[in-house]
């Protein structure tokens, strides 16, 4: 939904949430608007007295002027600007202050779709271009009058110049109620006005017969046809938001289905506030419905696609851990060729990398995210399956603390296989002439890094041993992947040894709460 004028509209949006304030802006400038932001109620309006505004973006709830005495500042000096106010609140009382105050639409954060700002938007600004043309002919309209009453004083008598006073007034009139018909009843949304005390409609636009397919006098005629055409599944808790509304508690905004004469169903989303009188008594509803079946019917579509691709990509994951299951197995029947026992643990270290990435493509079979793997649940099997391998005979004591945390594929992957280097040299290495040993796994983020450490408290890298010169297969493969993630490896030699690697958290990182 773009722009309605030409010409780029500059949105001020004053709100003191700097996300939702940006949130807001960058879908605005998505949408070809020049946006202008403002934290408080004084440098929002500092910011509308220095530059031209089309329209306001106000959070009612704002530090130091409250979002109440700016719409009023607002509404007194430029009329004709659009003030739209987006808040948390949900007290019906604030919403009514604020449509009293002068507020053109009022909407409740959290949004729960951004194009329902952007059609608030283009009506408001339609509105305002309307009601400055009306203002503009009005002026020109008051010009001619204040002339001819001149002309009229000089040549008439007082009472033939109130009567031509009279009559251009009451063609001025006229015209505005009849701009005013033209504009509501030619806008897409069917907009309608209820009498709470008699339940009778007092006005309904013409798209009403459009949308439900049924006439304006049959609405006239039965009222609580608004609620019987709703379909049954959808009934109930419309009824439910009715009967808040008219008790004042809190604005109507509910999407349902209705069914038409041709038993066809139609998505309407209905928007409604209750209009008080003089004495603050609410005495009328005023609502806007909108069929939006069409994009109901597109969210379905596009949630259906994304469905079947989640099936695809599983099948993916699946296919490449049997692939990679397939691997390994040919390689320990061919191992069972092998009479060297170093060529052999050579095989049965290829066969363990192979597994650490078979994990990864298999957790994400399993989970219903296909772009994360839980660290805490992958790292359990993958130890269990190292220790299995090359602790036979010994009891090794594992001891982990790993936070549950997700990380990406592109993550996960070279961390299981650092970590499977790791631990398994730990297992063959650092306890060669004890039968028992302690080894040591922790994974945690804090704060905007993830740090992973294996420790164990075997008998240590020789004094004259450089890890980092180290021309193993095992080590190489460490540093190469460190290298990989934008890491730092940290390597300390006391009473066993202790690796830290330390690198920034991935964007699609997260922690299960």
């Amino acid at each position: 939904m773009s722009p309605i004028a030409s010409a780029s509209p500059t949105i001020l949006i004053l709100d003191d949430d700097p996300i939702i304030r940006a949130t807001m802006a960058a879908y605005l400038a998505d949408e070809g608007y020049t946006v202008v932001e403002a934290e408080t109620g004084e440098s929002g309006l500092e910011r509308f007295g220095q530059q031209a505004v089309d329209a306001i973006l106000l959070d009612w709830r704002l530090p130091g002027i409250s979002g109440g005495e700016v719409l009023s500042k607002i509404c007194h000096d430029a009329p004709t600007t659009p003030v739209i106010v987006v808040s948390g609140t949900t007290a019906m009382a604030d919403v009514v202050d604020a449509l009293q105050r002068g507020a053109w639409d009022f909407l409740t954060k959290p949004l729960r779709s951004y194009d329902a700002l952007a059609a608030s938007l283009q009506k408001c600004l339609g509105r305002a271009a309307l009601l400055r043309e009306e203002g503009q002919h009005l002026e020109n309209l008051e010009k001619q009058v204040r002339k001819r009453t001149e002309a009229l004083e000089q040549a008439n008598a007082m009472l033939r110049r109130q009567i031509a006073e009279r009559i251009e007034f009451e063609k001025a009139l006229a015209d505005s109620e009849e701009r005013f018909r033209q504009l509501v009843e030619n806008v897409r949304e069917v907009f309608f006005i209820r009498d709470i005390n008699t339940g009778s409609f007092l006005y309904v636009s013409p798209t009403y017969a459009e949308a439900w397919g049924r006439s304006c006098s049959s609405l006239y005629s039965e009222p609580e046809t608004l609620f019987s055409t709703v379909h049954a599944e959808n009934q109930k808790r419309l009824m439910e938001s009715w009967e808040i509304l008219l008790k004042g508690n809190r604005a109507l905004d509910e999407e349902y289905r209705i069914v038409r004469p041709d038993n066809s169903l139609r998505w309407i989303r209905m928007r409604a506030f209750p209009v008080e009188d003089d004495r603050g008594i609410p005495y009328r509803i005023v609502g806007i419905a909108d069929d939006i079946t069409r994009r109901r019917e597109s969210e379905e579509k596009i949630h259906n696609s994304l469905r079947e691709k989640e099936i695809l990509l599983k099948e993916v994951h699946h296919r490449v851990k049997n692939n990679l299951q397939l691997v390994s197995s040919l390689l320990n029947l061919q191992a069972s060729y092998i009479r060297t026992p170093e060529d052999k643990e050579l095989f049965l270290e290829s066969q363990n990398r192979i597994h650490s990435m078979t994990l990864v493509h298999e957790e994400l079979y399993r989970s219903d995210d296909l772009s994360c793997v839980e660290f805490s649940e992958y790292l359990p099997r993958l130890t269990h399956k190292l220790i299995s391998a090359f602790a036979v005979g010994k009891d090794i004591q594992l001891v982990t603390d790993i936070q549950p945390i997700f990380f990406p594929v592109d993550t996960a992957i070279p961390c299981g296989l650092i970590i499977n280097e790791l631990f398994s040299n730990a297992l063959k290495h650092a306890f060669p002439e004890r039968s028992e040993g302690v080894v040591c796994l922790s994974v945690k983020r804090v704060k905007e890094k993830i740090r992973i450490v294996v420790r164990d408290n075997g008998i240590g890298f020789p004094l004259e041993y450089d890890p980092s010169t180290a021309r193993t297969l095992g080590m190489q493969l460490v540093h190469s992947l460190v290298d990989q993630l934008g890491a730092f490896l940290d390597i300390e030699v006391d009473k066993g040894t202790t690796f830290t690697i330390t690198f920034h958290a991935p964007d699609r990182c997260t922690l299960t709460p």
